[in-house]
């Protein structure tokens, strides 16, 4: 097997500092000198390295029948070396116990054998066309709550606007981190808090409020920083004491020894009594431990799962945006108010992966996903403004493509002599560049398209320029980029800087900037190709495939009637639940 060194998936700019997340590891460097600051290690990166290198000399090819031979009568030798020697046993039972078993017996396992087998067998080809189970060594395919094998890997990350504190995602352990910045790169945990289901997006509400949306189509806010809760609020989020009743003792009957009917009627009611008495207490249990200990409040559910989440500003109200893989846009009031909704945006026929506010302009919203073309809209009224083709941008890259998966939005302000001009950057998941267009307000299009070409698949980006505020002229903004290099001779170097430019309305780069220091933590972190794919490469799983009556999967208006049955996941089965939302 292969392997190669796991790459940095996220990255995040404040000021003059970027962040840059590589497995379980924060690594912040300077934009102005490019060199590495620092680095926040979750505490599972070591127990992980530790616990995954006996499995890699496990994995060596080996012939199984010696090795257990040798494995047994080594373990077996260091017992008799240990204790004292056992009684021997007589050549006779000896014989006998060799003999034990009867022809009968070994012939009627065959039999059984070979009628498993074939039932099995009969069982694969009835689930022609369907996704196969997921092996224990895979974690969940989706990216959304993006991520993931069982190795610590941070998921998403996002920071406050005047970058005092970092707010970090943990996949494997459904963990929120917040982390206090110095302005030089240096992070302090503050809090470790674990959500219920694992987080698939996450942005910071107006105030000190984190908002965080999961796979399973709910919404939480919570606090940035954790203050105790008062005992009123303890004694409400503490699950009531449970009064055990008598305790049911085993029977001490068994079918063996109860004879009669009635009996064995009574002996197995009073065992079904006893089991039904142990799965209420398991799930007492389980309830008790499922209460978070810190302030968590529930403001609104789909009946998908939630792919991204923007706050959004218009004539002083305020407003929560939410997009999941069922294709829905809806626009819901700010808390406290969030079960309040006020329109939906409906118009894609896939799946929505990334919804933005362009920089400097609140009032339109930009989204994409598993369709071929960008939507812009009014999202207060819930109407399309206008559509921007991506597909043949990215087929004039690599030709054979034909669909698009959107894997991440962002948005700049770019300066000029006419004041600062907002563009929108998109990448697309295994297409090796950046697309980017200048929005145009008055006419709300995206034109002026140009393409970036990247030497390897890009996992994310982000600009040193604010979304507030334009930067100077003398300093044009920096796009940073995420990649995975994959097998090449650049396995460590996965981040890449370049400035940009601007010519005849158009962004492009011909300089890039060295990003020093990726090589600190090249130890411990080599991975295996297919986990790269399993853990990074997750968004284009969240098309459906359509299932249709020959059996075979295909796209829609494509050979044979559409079936009614609800479309095979290819991640984790989204929740068919969520709170009640009430319309005003």
């Amino acid at each position: 097997m292969s392997l190669t060194t796991i790459p940095f998936n996220r990255v995040q700019t404040t000021r003059n500092i970027l962040f840059a997340t590589r497995g379980g590891k924060i690594h912040s460097f300077s934009l102005s000198d490019a060199k590495h600051l620092s680095t926040w290690h979750h505490p599972d990166v070591e127990k992980f390295a530790n616990a995954s290198q006996p499995q890699q000399q496990d994995s060596e090819p080996r012939n199984d029948d010696n090795t257990v031979t040798v494995a047994v009568a080594a373990s077996e030798a260091d017992a008799e070396a240990s204790e004292p020697p056992a009684k021997r046993q007589k050549t006779a039972e000896r014989e006998n116990t060799a003999n034990a078993a009867p022809d009968g017996n070994t012939a009627e396992k065959g039999k059984t054998e070979k009628a498993e087998e074939k039932n099995g067998a009969k069982q694969q080809g009835k689930r022609k066309g369907k996704k196969q189970s997921k092996g224990p060594s895979h974690g969940d395919n989706s990216r959304m709550g993006k991520v993931v094998v069982d190795r610590p890997v941070i998921t998403l990350m996002t920071c406050t606007s005047d970058g005092s504190h970092l707010v970090a995602v943990s996949g494997h352990d459904k963990a929120i981190w917040v982390f206090e910045h110095n302005g030089e790169g240096v992070l302090t945990q503050l809090s470790q808090r674990v959500m219920p289901k694992r987080p698939s997006s996450i942005t910071l509400g107006f105030g000190p409020q984190i908002i965080v949306a999961d796979k399973f189509g709910d919404v939480y806010s919570l606090p940035l920083l954790v203050t105790p809760l008062s005992p009123s609020t303890s004694a409400l989020r503490n699950p009531p004491t449970i009064i055990p009743g008598p305790k049911l003792n085993e029977p001490a009957a068994n079918t063996l020894t109860v004879h009669s009917k009635r009996n064995r009627a009574a002996l197995e009611h009073q065992r079904k009594q006893i089991e039904a008495e142990k799965a209420k207490a398991a799930r007492e249990s389980d309830k008790s431990a499922d209460v978070p200990s810190f302030e968590l409040t529930l403001l609104l559910g789909h009946v998908s799962m939630l792919t991204s989440l923007v706050v959004a500003e218009s004539e002083g109200k305020k407003y929560i945006l939410t997009a999941d893989r069922d294709e829905h846009i809806r626009v819901s009031r700010y808390i406290p108010q969030a079960h309040i909704i006020e329109s939906f945006c409906l118009g894609h026929k896939e799946f929505i992966s990334e919804i933005i506010i362009p920089a400097g302009h609140s009032d339109i919203l930009v989204s994409g996903g598993g369709d071929e073309d960008l939507l812009i809209w009014d999202w207060k009224a819930g109407a399309i403004l206008s559509k921007t083709n991506l597909l043949s941008l990215a087929q004039e890259i690599a030709p054979q493509t034909s669909k698009v998966a959107v894997s991440g939005l962002t948005s700049l302000l770019y300066p000029s002599e006419e004041g600062p001009l907002t563009y929108v950057l998109a990448i697309c998941e295994d297409i090796k560049a950046v697309f980017i267009w200048q929005l145009i307000a008055d006419e709300n299009l995206l034109k002026n398209p140009s393409i970036i070409q990247l030497p390897h698949n890009p996992l994310h980006i982000t600009t040193t320029a604010s979304t507030t505020s334009p930067s100077s002229q003398d300093t044009p903004p920096l796009l940073i980029v995420a990649m995975d290099s994959g097998r090449s001779a650049e396995l460590v170097r996965s981040l890449h800087g370049y400035t940009l430019t601007r010519s005849q309305g158009r962004l492009s780069s011909d300089v890039e900037i060295p990003l020093h220091g990726q090589t600190v933590d090249e130890a411990g972190m080599q991975v295996s190709e297919k986990d790269v794919r399993t853990i990074f490469y997750g968004v284009e799983n969240l098309r459906k495939q359509r299932v249709f009556e020959d059996g075979e999967d295909g796209e829609d208006g494509e050979g044979g009637e559409e079936d009614e049955s609800p479309a095979v996941e290819n991640g984790d089965m989204a929740a068919e639940s969520g709170p009640a939302t009430v319309q005003e």
